[in-house]
């Protein structure tokens, strides 16, 4: 994962696969539960499309009035998803999903992070399992383990995770349940 391109390569082969998905989910399924605290998969996916148009003039309106970049795409695209609940959440995904920008401060790894953990989040609400590839897996788990903007840090303190299906490792403390990519 060297070559910018391939991080990018790899983000646009997740986020068709997360298309892929998206496609074929009923209305229950698009208003069910998603990993992520207070999001129904609806949101999530609404949220996986602005991220890809977000331009910098909204994120920093945004963070001048609540202080944190991912707060202003979430409650935007939340509210979006809730006031136009007839409206596809995917809609424009499609054309986006080969987009190969991202915000000042991010990076193209993030934008990965960003969908890998998402998209697991939504398949494992919908028992929908994919399995990631390692060579993009071990690259999200050890940023997100030490990267201060996402919680990861705060969440795994003390904590020894093991991976159960790749040689990785991080952490130290007591060993907590495995991450896999399913």
């Amino acid at each position: 994962m060297s070559k910018v391109t391939g991080v990018w390569d790899d983000v646009h082969q997740e986020r068709q696969a997360l298309l892929e998905l998206l496609e074929t989910l009923t209305p229950e399924q698009w208003d069910a539960a998603s990993l992520c605290t207070e999001w129904r998969v609806r949101e999530v996916a609404a949220h996986m499309v602005g991220e890809t148009r977000m331009t910098v003039a909204q994120t920093a309106l945004g963070v001048h009035h609540i202080g944190v970049p991912n707060q202003p795409v979430h409650r935007q695209r939340c509210s979006t998803a809730r006031r136009r609940p007839r409206r596809h959440p995917a809609r424009g995904f499609p054309r986006r999903v080969p987009a190969g920008t991202h915000l000042p401060g991010l990076s193209s790894l993030a934008m990965l992070e960003d969908i890998v953990i998402h998209q697991m989040g939504i398949r494992q609400a919908l028992d929908e399992p994919r399995c990631i590839p390692n060579r993009r897996m071990i690259p999200v788990a050890t940023d997100l383990w030490t990267n201060r903007f996402f919680p990861g840090p705060k969440l795994f303190r003390g904590l020894r995770k093991i991976a159960t299906d790749a040689a990785w490792t991080a952490g130290q403390g007591p060993r907590s349940p495995g991450l896999s990519r399913h």
